[in-house]
């Protein structure tokens, strides 16, 4: 058993690896090395902006701390941001069945690894950690198998650290307890443990300490129930369950119809679980839609695919211990793994089938190209400046320090720019020794930078960037 649990974590490793070559660096992919390459310009920094605490308002910098040790021994690449992901999605995995495990089913955990861990939606967002989630889902298991051990004080730090890395994993610490005053209130207790407390001021001391500082930074984050956003939220839900919803973010084409299969066999679980009326099952069914209501009910967040994914460790939690409370004749688990296997070999095929023909312009790989250029010395004297979303932060990453790149115009998502921005905008296209940057595979995604910056860019001499399949992506306006 233990060489087929190997033999399945390596298999997940390939195929991590395999995932981590289709793709350029994405712009909120690199947003964490922000803390790295420039503290100053994130949200939260100290000592005389050399040390940032925050990224944004509900993102730390944990992550960015793991990985300065790690870039000062590899070059700077797409996929050397992505190995140590490649390491937490089998660290997440192998955890997640050691936790199961407990449940004490064998069979049971082998079907909720063929219909979590296989999933399209738990390998691509760790890999590819724009959201970011990889270490949220890291902590969180680890917090679970810590409440499995009864280790109090590592179960407070990893809460606090959740809530460093990202606060919105509020929405799943608030779910468990409240679903724990419900199935086990007798339990209750030991969630305000002093070793909890002082673990869980440990590890959100940073987060706090920012809060405290700057009591309004969350002020525009809004916690009404927005009807307007209900059933988007519930739609996006389903499409990322059925594994359709990245395939879109990724690459240039529409979604496949939508596969029933897994959203199917997540249901009957749910209902079979409620049915049983098992404690441990009801526990993490309610958690996890005590968890997805709070999504719910934050107006402007919540309906992402990153956002989803939290829930994942405690829905897969309620879904083998589902499992293992029903039963498993052999016939039945053999039925079961192989419907769950096609499934899931359905859900991943538009992506293999997709990627053959290259990403999004948001994930091109001509950022790697593009870095380069502008590293040499003396490329752009005058700066380089960004027309458009989406090369910013991973140019600047890629590039580490030998370049800063900018927008335009600090209103760079108005269609129409104020006065002095659209000024702004207008005179560093017009400079000589300037070099900025555009999409050149169809229009802009924000309209009013480049409208300001068009008539002295018909001036300016350009050569664009091909990406390996010969296609259009990045146009470079460089000194004259």
């Amino acid at each position: 058993m233990r060489f087929v649990g190997a033999a399945s974590l390596l298999s997940l490793f390939v195929l991590g690896w395999v995932v981590a070559g289709w793709c350029g660096l994405h712009q909120d992919e690199a947003l964490f090395l922000k803390a790295i390459d420039d503290p100053a310009g994130c949200a939260f920094s100290m000592f005389q902006g050399k040390v940032a605490l925050m990224t944004m308002a509900y993102v730390g910098t944990l992550k960015a701390a793991l990985y300065v040790p790690y870039l000062k021994l590899v070059s700077l690449s797409p996929f050397a941001v992505r190995l140590p992901l490649l390491f937490a999605l089998v660290a997440i995995a192998g955890l997640s069945l050691r936790f199961w495990l407990g449940f004490g089913s064998v069979s049971a955990v082998a079907l909720t690894a063929i219909l979590f861990i296989a999933h399209p939606l738990f390998v691509l967002p760790i890999v590819m950690d724009w959201g970011p989630v990889g270490l949220q889902l890291l902590l969180s298991t680890l917090l679970l198998y810590a409440v499995s051990r009864n280790s109090l004080l590592w179960a407070g730090l990893l809460a606090g650290l959740m809530v460093w890395d990202k606060a919105v994993a509020i929405w799943a610490l608030a779910a468990v307890v409240a679903s724990a005053a419900i199935f086990y209130p007798a339990r209750l207790r030991g969630f305000f443990h002093w070793r909890v407390l002082v673990g869980f001021l440990l590890g959100a001391a940073p987060y706090l300490y920012f809060r405290w500082k700057v009591p309004r930074a969350l002020g525009d984050l809004r916690t009404e129930l927005a009807p307007a956003e209900l059933w988007p939220k519930v739609l996006a839900a389903r499409h990322s369950l059925d594994g359709s919803a990245m395939l879109g973010l990724l690459f240039p084409v529409d979604p496949p119809p939508t596969p029933y299969g897994i959203v199917m066999s997540v249901v009957l679980l749910a209902v079979a679980g409620l049915a049983l009326r098992r404690r441990l099952p009801a526990f993490f069914w309610a958690a996890t839609a005590f968890a997805l209501g709070a999504m719910m009910l934050t107006g402007g967040a919540g309906g992402s695919i990153h956002h989803h994914l939290l829930v994942w460790p405690l829905l897969a939690a309620a879904a083998c211990s589902t499992l293992v409370a029903l039963p498993q004749p052999r016939w039945a688990v053999a039925i079961a793994g192989a419907f769950l296997a096609y499934s899931q070999l359905t859900a991943w095929i538009p992506y293999f089938q997709a990627a053959a023909h290259g990403p999004r312009r948001e994930w091109t790989d001509v950022t790697t190209q593009v870095a380069l250029d502008l590293a040499r010395p003396g490329a752009c004297p005058g700066g380089v400046f960004a027309l458009d979303w989406g090369f910013t932060d991973n140019l600047i990453a890629l590039g580490r320090g030998r370049y800063r790149v900018q927008m335009a115009a600090d209103d760079w998502w108005r269609a129409d720019l104020p006065p002095e921005q659209r000024a702004r905008a207008a005179a560093r296209a017009a400079d000589p020794q300037a070099c900025l940057l555009e999409w050149a595979d169809g229009p802009p995604y924000f309209t009013g930078v480049r409208a300001a910056a068009d008539a002295a860019l018909r001036e300016r001499p350009s050569r664009v960037f091909l990406d390996r399949r010969r296609r259009p992506m990045i146009r470079l306006f460089g000194p004259a």
